[in-house]
C-alpha cells in the first residue's frame, strides 16, 4: 500500500486510513530525520489496519519549514535577496571603492543564503560546489585581466606566453561554468523553480557575448556598460526565484 508521512509517528494511506509506525521500520531512512520528511510518499505493508511496517520512501520531500523556524527561513531568503540587490548596486558605473565594499557584502550575504539552503536540504554538494565555482570564478577574472594586458602589450610578450594565458583562462572559465551550473541546477531541483537555471544560461550567454563584443570594441567604454546591463538581465530571474523560495524538495 502507498501513503504519505504525516508526522514522525503517523502515515495516511491512499485508503484514507491512518497508520502508526516506528522509524526503525523505515527501510531507506538512513541518517535522515523523520521530522524533515512530512508529506513524503511511502510504500508500506499494513497490519491490523492501523500499523505500518516495511516502509519504503518512494518520493522524498524536505520542507524548509520542517527544518528551520519561520524566522530562519526568512533569514535565508532575505540574505539572498539583499545580496542580489547589493550586487546590482555594486555594478553601477563610477561609484569607486564603494562599489567594491558593496560587492563584498553582497557576496557574504549570498554565501550565507547558499549555506543555509545546503544545511536545510542536508546537501553535501551544494555549498561545496558553490565555493569551487566562486574560487574558479575569481581565478578566471585574474587570468582574464592578465590575458588582456598581455594582448595589449603583445610586442613585449612572446606568443607562447599569450597563448598559455588564454588557454588557462578558457580552462578555468569552463571549470567555473560547470560548477556554477551544478549550483543552479541543484537550487532549481530543490526549490522546484527553473528560474535558477534560466539565470545561469542567461549569464553564460551574456558573458560570451560580452567577451566577443569586447574584443571587437577593444573593451573601450564597453566593460562598465555591459557589466551593468548583464547584471540587470541575470539578476531579475534570480531575484524572483529567491523571492518565491520557500520549500526544498528532494526527489
Amino acid at each position: 500500500m502507498q501513503g504519505k508521512i504525516l508526522s514522525t509517528q503517523l502515515i495516511i494511506g491512499d485508503d484514507g486510513k491512518h497508520y502508526e509506525y516506528d522509524k526503525n521500520d523505515v527501510i531507506n531512512l538512513g541518517n535522515k530525520d523523520l521530522a524533515l520528511l512530512t508529506d513524503s510518499q511511502v510504500d508500506f505493508v499494513s497490519f491490523d489496519e492501523r500499523v505500518a511496517k516495511s516502509i519504503y520512501i518512494i518520493n522524498e520531500n524536505v520542507n524548509v519549514s520542517g527544518i528551520l523556524s519561520a524566522d530562519r527561513i526568512s533569514f535565508a531568503r532575505l540574505s539572498a535577496l539583499w545580496g542580489l540587490g547589493l550586487e546590482f548596486f555594486s555594478c553601477i558605473p563610477d561609484i569607486g571603492h564603494i562599489g567594491l565594499i558593496i560587492a563584498i557584502v553582497s557576496f557574504v550575504l549570498y554565501s550565507i543564503a547558499i549555506y543555509s539552503v545546503s544545511e536545510a536540504a542536508a546537501s553535501k554538494s551544494l555549498f561545496k560546489n558553490y565555493i569551487t565555482a566562486v574560487i574558479s570564478g575569481f581565478l578566471g577574472v585574474f587570468f582574464f585581466v592578465l590575458a588582456i594586458r598581455l594582448l595589449a602589450n603583445s610586442e613585449h610578450v612572446s606568443i607562447g606566453t599569450s597563448v598559455i594565458a588564454v588557454l588557462l583562462l578558457a580552462m578555468i572559465a569552463l571549470i567555473a561554468a560547470i560548477y556554477f551550473y551544478k549550483v543552479h541546477a541543484e537550487l532549481a531541483r530543490l526549490s522546484g523553480s527553473s528560474l535558477f537555471l534560466w539565470s545561469f544560461w542567461i549569464y553564460t550567454v551574456s558573458v560570451l557575448l560580452y567577451f566577443v563584443f569586447g574584443i571587437f570594441t577593444g573593451f573601450a567604454g564597453f566593460i562598465t556598460f555591459a557589466a551593468f546591463a548583464v547584471s540587470i538581465i541575470v539578476l531579475v530571474p534570480l531575484f524572483v526565484a529567491w523571492w518565491r523560495f520557500g520549500k526544498v524538495e528532494k526527489k
